[in-house]
């Protein structure tokens, strides 16, 4: 992508922020009674995340490594020169070849605003609501905060070493319209997985099993999940749709952004139960008895 569409993606990302701190700003005086089945699930003496120094160090610096390594593979000089090479579409998986398009700089602009959209725009204006409403307490934010950083950290790291190992083509190679820029940095050779589908579903998987950890009776549970998997949805069609990516490549994103998007919250929530005492195994004269929660 060129410098001019990143300032315009950033300033655009930094609106949609910004409007989610005015929203909350604006009904942070109601007063509003919070329904007992809606209560977060956080209170003074129990969370249902933790954070512990030795595992969160591992997460983040073992994060740290993969983005970094991940960072410097797609900077890399090793990948051969495009001289003009032209790409025959027999060449593509029939299910792919079904689905291909050329370059749309307007449908890539698009699906970038609603990767960011699911990446942090609907994670920080859900818990701000609520934290405006007086349901979700302060500390918190860091809980979150750390666990949605450690998510990013894997899925940027491992999708850009997964890319710059199986440097496959991108789609709009094999038609008459491509993205000139990527010819320079060898982008369009990163096409597996797809990276904004790889956040969008990060971000999704994240925000749903998080948010049912805190809020497990609210009735906003499934109007929660819907809206974030349509985002990382449409996210992923747009990235077919823009000629930047086959099918395949997006369903490869959407396991690795699933699979980090619930796997980190889940460790954390396994630190809790350890932490709070939720898990439990006791033996008597009359047998045994455990309890764990998952």
């Amino acid at each position: 992508m060129n410098k001019p569409f990143l300032l315009k993606s950033s300033k655009i990302f930094c609106l949609l922020i910004c409007f989610v701190f005015f929203f909350v700003d604006v009904t942070v005086n109601a007063a509003v009674v919070v329904p007992s089945e809606e209560k977060c699930a956080a209170n003074s003496v129990y969370s249902p995340f933790a954070l512990e120094f030795a595992p969160d160090a591992l997460l983040l610096g073992a994060g740290t490594a993969f983005a970094i390594t991940g960072h410097v593979r797609t900077r890399s000089k090793s990948f051969d020169e495009w001289y003009e090479k032209s790409y025959d579409k027999n060449d593509i998986n029939g299910f792919d070849r079904l689905w291909y398009n050329p370059y749309s700089s307007s449908l890539d602009t698009i699906g970038t605003i609603t990767c960011a959209v699911n990446l942090a725009v609907l994670p920080i204006g859900v818990f701000a609501f609520e934290s405006a409403m007086g349901n979700f307490y302060s500390r918190e934010w860091f809980t979150v905060g750390t666990m949605l950083v450690e998510s990013w950290l894997f899925t940027y790291g491992i999708k850009n070493m997964i890319k710059t190992t199986v440097q496959r083509t991108r789609p709009y190679m094999y038609t008459d319209t491509v993205d000139k820029h990527s010819l320079d940095n060898h982008d369009y050779t990163f096409s597996f997985p797809s990276g904004h589908s790889s956040d969008a579903f990060m971000g999704a998987a994240f925000l749903s099993y998080v948010f049912c950890q805190y809020y497990p009776d609210s009735k906003y549970k499934i109007p929660v999940i819907a809206t974030s998997y349509a985002f990382a949805l449409g996210t992923g069609l747009l990235r077919v749709a823009s000629g930047n990516h086959f099918m395949t490549d997006v369903a490869g994103g959407a396991v690795l952004g699933t699979v980090i998007g619930f796997g980190i919250p889940f460790i954390h929530h396994r630190l809790a139960l350890n932490k709070y005492g939720r898990n439990s195994f006791s033996v008597s004269p009359n047998g045994f008895s455990a309890k764990f929660y998952f």
